[in-house]
């Protein structure tokens, strides 16, 4: 009987004891593609939402070699879903490719890191932007040939009138 009387104690004592729940925020989606000219720079889009979380996230990057703004957000434990524009700089020193890494969110308060998030993050690098940008690139690797044909269809342009001048 005092066996039952101990259950029934715990089994109330936990019932009304409150719930302890994770302090921070979420960042998503979990990954960003983006492309990003040499002399130019991308925006993406990222959603942030508070779990009762007032404070700074600090945003870097881990193995992408680009500059990324703004390096400071503040939110509020009231934003929910809260769109965060991120413009990515390029970086004349960088070769063209793809870069992987991550997108770090660091959330901190009275100087130590309370929180942190980060995001899968692929960057294309590139000289130029749009088609233009790869009509120009084109031109510019084969301009011999181009230079090339060009006067052989002067030539031939020329020739064709010249004998029928004289016809």
């Amino acid at each position: 009987m005092k066996m039952k009387w101990i259950f029934l104690m715990v089994l109330l004592g936990s019932v009304f004891v409150p719930t302890a729940y994770a302090i921070g925020f979420a960042v998503g989606p979990p990954s960003v593609n983006l492309t990003v000219p040499t002399n130019g720079e991308n925006t993406v889009a990222v959603y942030l939402t508070s779990f009762d979380y007032t404070g700074e996230v600090m945003v870097g990057t881990e193995d992408i070699p680009f500059k990324v703004s703004p390096e400071v957000i503040q939110i509020n434990d009231t934003d929910k879903n809260r769109r965060i524009e991120l413009i990515f700089y390029g970086n004349k020193s960088v070769k063209e490719g793809t870069y992987s890494g991550k997108l770090t969110f660091l959330g901190s308060t009275d100087e130590n890191v309370a929180a942190g998030v980060k995001i899968k993050a692929n960057i294309a690098h590139i000289s130029r932007a749009g088609v233009l940008g790869l009509i120009i690139g084109a031109i510019r690797a084969n301009y011999t040939v181009i230079l090339v044909v060009f006067l052989v269809l002067v030539s031939l342009v020329l020739g064709i009138g010249i004998g029928r001048t004289k016809e």
